[in-house]
């Protein structure tokens, strides 16, 4: 095999491993780390997010091309009602991101006591990540069986820390209340 001139992207990647994945039954990890290996080592962490692109986006998500047009929207007012937020900072739009959106590509892997599946549960609420489940094949008895896993690690009683573990009830009653 020729060498490359040209890395090849950590997307790239991603998109080759699925192709194969439909051949192959290899996990994720091999495949990643082979490919690390092949473009002569670790791929750099993806890069923080900016404002405008997390803005584009939240304002994208609700049909709106301008922060006025955002403000006016009635599914957006109905939402952040009590809520007091500026649209002004980073921050703010972080926030009206992790919610709207999904969880930023650099914050996917994090590690530590309040994360699981490499998001911090405290700061986002992604119960299908969480749980680890595919919102479109899941069962109840899959998101009971899962809430009951998770608990075994974070419920307060076994060491857990107390918000983690109310989060994660939150979590499971909001994902079976879908499914009635």
């Amino acid at each position: 095999m020729a060498p490359r001139r040209k890395r090849i992207t950590k997307p790239e990647v991603l998109e080759l491993i699925a192709q194969l994945k439909t051949k192959e039954v290899i996990t994720d990890e091999i495949l990643l780390a082979f490919a690390e290996k092949v473009n002569g080592g670790p791929f750099p962490p993806p890069k923080p997010m900016t404002m405008a692109t997390a803005k584009k986006k939240v304002l994208g998500q609700f049909g709106c091309q301008t922060v006025a047009e955002l403000r006016k929207n009635k599914i957006f007012s109905m939402s952040m009602t009590g809520e007091k937020i500026s649209l002004k900072s980073k921050a703010d739009w972080m926030k009206l991101y992790r919610r709207w959106v999904a969880v930023p590509e650099e914050e996917r892997a994090r590690t530590g006591p309040t994360c699981i599946n490499g998001i911090d549960i405290l700061e986002n609420f992604r119960p299908w990540h969480v749980l680890g489940l595919d919102s479109s094949t899941a069962t109840k008895e899959d998101v009971k069986n899962s809430f009951r896993a998770l608990a075994k690690v974070h419920h307060p009683d076994v060491g857990g820390d107390p918000k983690v573990f109310e989060r994660l009830q939150k979590m499971r009653d909001s994902v079976l209340a879908l499914m009635n």
